[in-house]
């Protein structure tokens, strides 16, 4: 059985379990609970040494990082146009697979760890890391609105791994205080997917799940 292991404060475990969802592989979620520490237990560790989530084990194949799991899940579930086998087809989802991990999501882990996390440590935020972070969104975010302002999805008319990398890496808007209204094309794509079955089988919404 396909084991899957992430916390849901997690973006990328958020993403490794919508793909999953919206493959509808059979599996198993297993918690880990990050603040008494047991991402780095021994046993947790032999999964995934880097001590991080998300992490999968399939029948003793185990690996790590949100983006390469999703790839290897699209594997597991045969070729179609959510992954589609064409390379420059599966180039174009890549390159916006990328941009959501390393510059959207990037930017919202910023404010998620300062305007969250931090408050959870009784640490003191960085304001400079969230002005980074206000500063990134507000340079990219129009840019993909303007993407969504002539497509249906993220690269087109279909929807593919790269719309569900996106939707998880804005999970947390509410929660750090973004506002979405002036990237109208954003939160009509947004909230068009979160009423879709493979969202509501994972969370009805992040900040909901985290007061549960």
């Amino acid at each position: 059985m396909l084991k899957i292991y992430g916390h849901f404060l997690s973006m990328p475990t958020n993403k490794v379990r919508l793909c999953v969802s919206y493959l509808g592989l059979p599996h198993e979620y297993v918690h880990i609970d990050l603040q008494t520490g047991e991402h780095l237990k021994p046993e947790y560790l032999e999964i995934n040494p880097a001590g991080r989530v998300p992490a999968v084990d399939d029948d003793g194949f185990t690996l790590g990082q949100s983006d390469a799991i999703c790839k290897y899940l699209c594997a597991l579930s045969g070729p179609s146009p959510f992954y589609p086998a064409d390379i420059k087809n599966q180039a174009k989802v890549n390159e916006w697979i990328d941009f959501s991990s390393q510059h959207v999501l990037q930017a919202m882990a910023r404010l998620f760890f300062n305007r969250v996390v931090c408050k959870m440590l009784g640490e003191k935020p960085d304001e400079a890391s969230i002005k980074t972070g206000e500063n990134m969104l507000s340079r990219d975010l129009p840019f993909v609105d303007k993407q969504l302002g002539n497509t249906d999805f993220i690269c087109g008319d279909k929807f593919t791994l790269a719309d569900i990398s996106l939707l998880a890496a804005l999970e947390p808007c509410e929660m750090v205080g973004v506002d979405l209204t002036p990237y109208p094309a954003l939160v009509k794509w947004r909230e068009k997917l979160m009423k879709r079955e493979f969202y509501k089988r994972v969370h009805t919404k992040f900040a909901a799940e985290m007061a549960g």
